[in-house]
């Protein structure tokens, strides 16, 4: 590569990172210009970006949902990308859950069920999984979140959930209020016979010990239903 091309390629990458700050994110870039923008920090300042980031991106077949969602390692096989770079973009799907989770637990009051289901949404977004994963989500007296704990992950129609652990994590939380959520892959929200009666029995557990459980959330696709919302089980943020 002559020296013309890396003056290119420099000039390329300011004038792309300007763009970025005058227009205060990435409204209106392309999704190979927001891959090509963070690849700036992983490539050489005179390597051409942009051919890469179109061909990690084909590898993906032009999703960069996709492509944010895979693993370090299935980065690296189907791009042939260095692991330094699989890694950092790998990272972009865990930093924005971990960003909705902090920022929910210092912010956000679990007191209603359209809060609770706009929070359920994000723990679940972008996941793929084709097994279900339980919640149990512990909240203080203020209803503020302590912490949202994954207690089982199962097969494609059920998860096998210990009533013995659940009230273990509890009261290690020191929980006053307790929410679950768990998702169905492929399937209705709605719930079955064994999610009403795994929810019944739990709420009587927690009861004995003072606890109360708000809500039940089930989420498939982009939907929810909750418990709450629906009166069942008696269940409500009143």
């Amino acid at each position: 590569m002559g020296q013309n091309d890396g003056n290119l390629h420099e000039g390329h990458r300011k004038r792309l990172r300007e763009r970025y700050i005058k227009e205060e994110g990435l409204g209106s870039f392309d999704d190979h210009q927001i891959l090509e923008l963070m690849l700036f920090y992983s490539y050489h300042a005179r390597m051409d970006t942009n051919g890469i980031a179109h061909k990690i991106l084909n590898r993906f077949n032009g999703s960069l949902i996709d492509l944010f969602n895979a693993s370090p390692k299935e980065i690296m096989r189907r791009a042939e990308v260095s692991e330094k770079v699989a890694v950092q973009l790998s990272m972009v799907s865990e930093l924005v859950k971990y960003y909705i989770k902090k920022t929910n637990e210092t912010r956000c009051k679990f007191d209603s069920s359209d809060v609770v289901e706009k929070y359920v949404l994000s723990i679940f977004a972008d996941n793929n999984s084709t097994r279900e994963i339980f919640h149990l989500i512990c909240l203080d007296k203020k209803r503020c979140m302590k912490e949202d704990i994954i207690m089982g992950e199962g097969s494609e129609d059920q998860v096998k959930l210990s009533m013995k652990e659940v009230i273990q994590k509890v009261l290690e939380n020191e929980a006053v209020y307790v929410i679950l959520a768990h998702n169905h892959p492929g399937g209705a929200p709605g719930p079955s016979r064994a999610d009403l009666k795994t929810t019944e029995v739990l709420k009587e557990y927690l009861g004995k010990l003072g606890i109360k459980m708000l809500d039940h959330v089930i989420v498939s696709d982009n939907s929810c239903y909750s418990f709450a919302a629906h009166r069942l089980c008696n269940l409500m943020y009143k």
